[in-house]
């Protein structure tokens, strides 16, 4: 019978690699190695060491610090001394490892160096040993005998992922560990010729067990990225010729989403090709065919030409993110395991694979207790894998198990008919509602966090009512000429909630400044949420404090002014250099056109359209300024001009059209005609929910007023294309670029002087649900410039005909309703332009039946 796999086996294992690298760190560009006959040595030399400084068998010690070659030194030699390690994630703050300290009794910690002094402070008993210098000083002398260790001896303890509240201590043994690190070494995953890029904290099991212990037992060279961040990952893997990554299905769904944010700076034709062919080849991976190696080999280059297997654990994979991955060509394995298991427990294996499955069992057995009509139950695993306790805590080891010895995983799954597991939901995560309805949070925030302005969302239960937190992403709404960010994120969360039952339908969201509490593996942590949403409902007041640097902005001559014209303009809010001209200021895109055009008028400034869209903070636009260009307006179409005797004919044939299918299928009904003005031009204005509002409104106009009147349009939904331009201008639409509000203003301004009439729906996007929106300030500021009367008009119908969510209308009764003309003397003497949108909401909102 083969000797069971062990640390003391690994370091035997390493030492006849010789020189052949076992560690790779990046640092600055640059490959640091370390031989697998190094690691080795120094391993067994630093555990002579601490058993030499008198360190008993099981005593606890702590090990904290980022991932280097000190850190596998010491915690390999831990393991082989007979020593019970403690690894403590580098992040944690005081409360946490004060706590860790004082549940543990431990009287060392190897650490590195920067950690020393605050493990001083709160345990000044502790004999530190420093990772470096002082670590290579204790290793200088003589080797001592290593203890055998029994395969049930404890090595090391593990902490539950504090994801429903305080973390449990989890006490690991050898065998444990081993019962994982065998059937994947067995597995020939990786190999001596492959690299393992590592880039989670190894304090955690699942990268220590999956990621570096099967590693090394596997014969791959284990790499360290500089960071955990995204681009030094990136260069980490194309530096290091890495092969494999494990990671979390976090890290792959950002590999997928900055991917497809690429392909957006791409041309039409590549990103169309691009997409066809990521198609095609994840339709024939479903078919077992690997097109992807050589259809997409040039959008896998960007993580290295040698990038071939990607290792998923610590959450279920979306199986979007799955299956993108495979249509890429890669080789991806994911699994399921807990703390309570030594990471791992299933997995997809060679010749053992089912795609959006975790696998089958490495050694043990999985039964769903309570299975209802679908399979659907709590997943129970026993197997060597399986730890035995957690550590001074009776009764949560008691109702981790069942009676007959299987543990309870908290987790809901169910096995097909060859036993690969399915894992559904946390059942800790299931929220139960006050009139006791449930949802799985994980599946909502899918749905509503589906929007490129949402950075991160989690759903929770708020005094029994379900809500949402949400961290919005304000460079990605404004870069796609979105309105303001929360006008964004209530549209899209009010047009998704009308595709689901009553009781998922969110009751309330509140908008979170910081990132949201999660673990180091990307799981939310669900008991932090509650406070965080109180935190988010009443933020406290910005710090006042301002550096010295942006005190050194604010001494230059146009960043002062800009920024005593916004506490000017904005009374009452937060003016500071770190302030978010959204969130903070209100600044939506169509009050960019009366800020901008002040910052014309006043300080002679001129923004871009390029340099409006990278504005975050008002620190931004501080320092922008100083680069803007002198204030012009730039030169645009005169869509005012005279049409061609072509274009009025096909413009006529479309309006004949539309009003015959108004009528024929829609049964339009128009009602207050007699109030559109008989003299003099005006500007329209109704209420936006559907497609179907612009052809209602001009089927319903008379031909002597359309003639003379003009549409504002999107430009980028009516003028992207070319042929897009001349039907425009048949049908006297103009575009009104909220991005660039010079031109948009002036646009309009001139149409108005020259005495055509102007169209404008004043919410600036379709309704979610059907109800009357806030009106944005963009109309207030045209109406002071150019004062005109204004009718109001109200469309019934529209909704049910053609909502948001649906693909095609259909032909249910119209019915629009203009009201009477709102005279200039309304609001003459009003300055604030939102006050005038609010009169003008209130018409429109008064001719509801």
């Amino acid at each position: 019978m083969a000797e069971p796999w062990s640390g003391k086996r690994l370091l035997a294992a390493l030492a006849e690699r010789q020189g052949a690298p076992a560690l790779i760190s990046v640092r600055e560009g640059m490959l640091e190695t370390l031989s697998g006959m190094e690691l080795a040595s120094r391993a067994r030399a630093f555990a002579s060491a601490l058993l030499r400084s008198g360190m008993g068998r099981g005593e606890p010690v702590v090990l904290i610090g980022a991932n280097c070659s000190s850190w596998v030194i010491a915690r390999l030699a831990l393991s082989v001394s007979g020593a019970l390690a403690i690894p403590v994630d580098e992040t944690s703050g005081d409360d946490t490892l004060g706590e860790v300290l004082t549940r543990c009794k431990a009287r060392r910690a190897v650490c590195d160096p920067g950690h020393a002094e605050r493990l001083k402070r709160l345990a000044p008993m502790l004999e530190i040993v420093r990772f470096g210098a002082e670590m290579e000083r204790m290793c200088a002398g003589a080797a001592v005998p290593l203890p055998e260790t029994a395969p049930n001896e404890p090595d090391m303890l593990a902490y539950t992922s504090g994801t429903t509240g305080s973390p449990k201590t989890i006490v690991l043994t050898h065998a444990n560990i081993a019962a994982n690190v065998e059937p994947l070494a067995a597995s020939h995953l990786v190999g001596p010729a492959d690299r393992v890029l590592l880039p989670l904290p190894l304090a955690h099991v699942y990268p220590y067990v999956v990621g570096l212990l099967a590693g090394l037992a596997s014969g791959a060279a284990i790499v360290f990225p500089q960071t955990q961040t995204g681009p030094d990952i990136l260069a980490a893997a194309r530096l290091s010729d890495a092969t494999t990554i494990v990671g979390v299905p976090r890290l792959y769904a950002a590999i997928c989403s900055g991917l497809m944010a690429r392909l957006q700076d791409a041309n039409p034709v590549a990103r169309t090709l691009f997409r066809a062919s990521l198609a095609a080849s994840t339709r024939l991976r479903r078919m077992g065919v690997n097109s992807g190696l050589l259809l997409l080999r040039g959008a896998r280059a960007r993580f290295g030409t040698k990038l071939r297997l990607l290792v998923s654990g610590g959450a279920r994979m979306d199986p979007a993110t799955l299956w993108t991955l495979l249509g890429l060509g890669y080789d991806v394995r994911t699994g399921y395991g807990l703390a309570e298991t030594a990471s791992m427990f299933t997995g997809n294996l060679p010749n053992a694979t089912r795609w959006e499955s975790e696998g089958k069992p490495f050694a043990g057995d999985v039964r769903i207790a309570a299975p209802d009509t679908d399979g659907l139950g709590e997943i129970e695993l026993r197997g060597p894998q399986v730890f035995s306790r957690y550590l001074d805590n009776t009764d949560a080891t008691r109702a981790a198990f069942t009676a007959d010895g299987w543990f309870r995983t908290g987790d809901l799954g169910r096995l097909d008919n060859e036993g690969f597991l399915f894992v559904a939901k946390r059942m800790r995560d299931v929220l139960v509602l006050g009139g006791g309805k449930k949802v799985d949070p994980e599946a909502l925030e899918k749905l509503y966090g589906d929007h490129p302005g949402i950075r991160e969302m989690a759903v929770l239960e708020y005094k029994g009512a379900l809500v949402a937190l949400i961290v919005p992403a304000p460079e990605a709404a404004r870069s796609g000429g979105a309105l303001h960010i929360e006008t964004a994120i209530r549209v899209h969360l009010a047009s998704i909630a009308q595709t689901l039952p009553p009781f998922m339908r969110l009751a309330g969201y509140a908008i979170a400044r910081e990132p949201l509490p999660r673990t180091r593996l990307g799981k939310y942590r669900r008991f932090l949420l509650p406070q965080t949403y109180e935190r988010a409902l009443h933020p406290a007041a910005p710090p006042t404090a301002i550096s010295a640097e942006d005190r050194a902005l604010l001494e230059r001559p146009l960043p002062q002014k800009v920024f005593q014209t916004l506490r000017g303009r904005y009374p009452g809010r937060s003016i500071t250099p770190d302030a978010n001209l959204q969130l903070d200021l209100g600044i939506d895109s169509l009050e960019w056109m009366a800020l901008a055009l002040e910052l014309e008028e006043r300080l002679h400034i001129h923004l871009d359209e390029a340099q409006i869209a990278s504005l975050v903070t008002i620190r931004d636009l501080l320092e922008v300024v100083e680069q803007a260009s002198p204030s012009s307006v730039p030169a645009g179409r005169d869509w005012a001009a005279p049409r061609g005797a072509l274009l009025r004919i096909l413009g006529r044939m479309v309006y004949a059209l539309d009003r015959a299918v108004m009528g024929a299928a829609f049964q339009l009904r128009v009602y207050g005609k007699e109030n559109l003005p008989r003299r003099g031009n005006f500007l329209l204005i109704a209420n936006h929910v559907s497609y179907l509002d612009a052809p209602a409104l001009a089927a319903a106009l008379e031909t002597r007023v359309l003639s003379d009147t003009y549409w504002a349009g999107d430009p980028q939904l009516l003028f992207s294309k070319p042929w897009q331009a001349p039907l425009m201008r048949a049908m006297q639409c103009y575009p009104l670029d909220e991005r660039q509000p010079a031109q948009a203003l002036a646009a309009s301004s001139g149409l108005l002087e020259r005495g055509a009439n102007i169209v404008w729906f004043p919410e600036g996007w379709r309704s979610p649900d059907g109800t009357l929106q806030d009106f944005l300030p963009g109309i207030g500021h045209l109406l002071k410039r150019h004062p005109v009367s204004v009718v109001p008009a109200y469309i019934e119908g529209a909704f049910d005909a053609w909502p948001r969510h649906r693909a095609w209308p259909r032909p249910l009764p119209l019915r629009v309703t203009f009201g009477k003309p709102i005279e200039p003397d309304a609001w003459r003497n009003e300055d604030d332009p939102r006050k005038i949108a609010k009169l003008l909401h209130d018409a429109v909102s008064a001719l509801k039946s």
